[in-house]
């Protein structure tokens, strides 16, 4: 039987499994942390992170929130939890 992921990597499979795959799908932190009944500030620690590895790109919105999306490099991670 395969082992529970890591909450970092539930994260990443998270913003796979509601399609932020490019910037017009991006989704906020507030999203995630609500879905993944987490506190925010883990969520966007674990997210900042990722996007210094280049498995996610940022933007700020035009209410002031940051958005996050999955990058190429970060899809093919996602994909690789599956194996």
């Amino acid at each position: 039987m395969r082992e529970e992921l890591p909450i970092s990597e539930k994260i990443l499979q998270t913003l796979h499994n509601l399609c932020a795959t490019a910037p017009d799908l991006a989704r906020k932190s507030e999203e995630l942390a609500q879905v993944m009944q987490l506190d925010i500030t883990e969520v966007e620690r674990i997210l900042d992170n990722y996007g210094l590895e280049g498995y996610l790109e940022s933007f700020t919105d035009n209410e002031g929130k940051k958005r996050y999306y999955l990058t190429g490099r970060g899809i093919i991670k996602v994909c690789a939890l599956f194996t």
